[in-house]
């Protein structure tokens, strides 16, 4: 294609511009000479309107509407060569050209207008090869840059070397997030002060507000059907990202279920993280709100923070189990994604010999305590202000299990009852009803039976978060500090 300023320079042709001088950069993809008096009806975007005058009204106020909507219909630019008899062209139609940046040029009526029409066609039939070679060029590249394994910014960087033009992918959905940048759109943005200037953005097919971003960077944007070329690139790549990271969230709930039941150990599952760009410290984290609303975690997967890293994931009720990189400030955005209240409980640092159960259990108990205390974040351990809530002695042991498990084990003593043995079978099962009933060999109603009982003794309801979390915290304190129940309650 070629611009108006690129025409106007043709000396052979004779243009000279009488109005919209600044918007010489716009470019003419075909021309037509039309002398009818509503040329904007026959036109589209981009054509270059050649006319003898003829189609022109008379008067200013005729001529500046005349104008206006010829503008309107989003052409490129007049060229006028007066003939004889007709209208001269008045100060109120160059007025809205010159305010509007429409570009107005004048010939001599000896132009042929087919000699300009011909430079116009032969540019767009030559822009069209250049388009052709440089979209084959395009898919080698991509194809080049998926067969060396690199990444995906690697891959769109190899794209703006092809195109001269700074790329970025960007979520509008999710606050104009960008999901990819290329080295030349990094450099770009570090360099001025407004990276957005002159950019151009068109949607990504199939993927919701995801558009890809253009900026100029050796050479302006100025092929928008190249650039839709790219975007198509870039959806086949985001939707194959897309699969990808289904998949793995579903390998990875599926691991996460045999840690919690212990028929995987965490040993067994520690190459994995690597794979999945968990190769620092690792974490269970939980999240859940006040009351136990239901969280966004379909799609949580695929947001953009987790672009580098695709953790272990399991919804249970209205809490969300994870085995994710201990990063403080992911886990907080996750949760502002999750739901507008949710908070995160963090176990204490995994390795290779931990128990993820046990890890879910500080986990749950962390989040509980984040409720309590208003927090966004709660690490397990490190509630320092307040050692009552954490057993940091044996006496504080003691004294935990009294209060949490007192009312239990007198009502077992006196009963001959099983409601310390019920909570515990059923924490150990990660709340399977079915499967705690069987192991108790009672009903799974008895056991329902049970640990509604077990709520109007204690005020805990061992199917919440708090409730599940403070009666493990019990139990296990009970366990390593090795204490006898009965003898604890006089």
């Amino acid at each position: 294609m070629i611009s108006v300023d690129q025409l106007a320079a043709i000396p052979s042709l004779g243009l000279r511009y009488l109005a919209g001088e600044s918007g010489g950069a716009r470019l003419v993809t075909w021309a037509h000479a039309c002398d009818l008096p509503d040329p904007w009806l026959w036109f589209e975007h981009g054509d270059l309107v050649m006319t003898t005058g003829g189609g022109l009204p008379h008067g200013d106020t005729e001529q500046s509407e005349w104008m206006a909507h010829l503008i309107d219909s989003q052409v490129s630019a007049l060229v006028i060569a007066r003939g004889p008899g007709t209208p001269d062209v008045t100060p109120a139609l160059l007025e809205v050209a010159e305010s509007r940046g429409f570009p107005v040029l004048s010939a001599s009526f000896d132009l042929q207008f087919v000699a300009l029409a011909r430079t116009v066609i032969e540019s767009a039939v030559e822009s069209e090869r250049q388009r052709l070679s440089t979209i084959t060029r395009l898919y080698d590249v991509y194809w080049q840059a998926l067969h060396a394994r690199g990444t995906f910014g690697d891959r769109i960087s190899a794209l703006e070397g092809t195109t001269g033009w700074a790329l970025e992918v960007r979520d509008h959905g999710a606050g104009g997030e960008v999901i990819v940048s290329g080295r030349l759109a990094l450099h770009e943005r570090s360099g001025h002060a407004d990276p957005a200037a002159d950019h151009v953005e068109i949607p990504i097919p199939g993927a919701g507000e995801v558009v890809l971003s253009a900026s100029p960077g050796r050479v302006p944007v100025n092929d928008r059907p190249l650039l839709q070329h790219l975007g198509g690139l870039i959806a086949l790549e985001l939707e194959h990202d897309a699969a990808q990271r289904d998949r793995l969230r579903a390998s990875g709930a599926d691991l996460l279920v045999g840690l919690l039941d212990e028929t995987i150990t965490f040993a067994a599952v520690w190459p994995e993280l690597r794979h999945r760009g968990m190769t620092n410290g690792v974490v269970v984290a939980c999240w859940s709100t006040p009351n136990a609303d239901p969280l966004r975690h379909e799609t949580i997967h695929r947001q953009v923070c987790l672009q580098q890293y695709a953790p272990l994931l399991l919804p249970r009720s209205a809490i969300l189990i994870a085995v994710v990189p201990r990063d403080l400030d992911l886990l907080a955005t996750i949760s502002a994604k999750l739901a507008p209240d949710c908070a995160v409980g963090v176990s204490s640092t995994l390795t290779a010999n931990s128990s993820v159960a046990e890890a879910a259990r500080q986990a749950q108990l962390a989040v509980a305590r984040a409720h309590e205390q208003d927090q966004t974040v709660n690490v397990y351990g490190e509630d320092i202000d307040d050692v009552g809530f954490l057993p940091r002695s044996m006496e504080d042991t003691r004294r935990l299990v009294r209060t949490t498990l007192g009312p239990l084990i007198v009502h077992d003593k006196s009963n001959e009852g099983e409601l310390v043995t019920s909570v515990r079978v059923f924490l150990r099962n990660d709340g399977a009803w079915q499967k705690s009933a069987d192991e108790l060999k009672i009903h799974r109603q008895t056991l329902v039976y049970r640990l509604r009982r077990v709520e109007q003794l204690t005020g805990l309801k061992p199917t919440s978060t708090e409730g599940s979390a403070m009666f493990w915290l019990a139990l296990s304190g009970a366990e390593r500090a090795k204490l006898d129940l009965d003898e604890l309650i006089d």
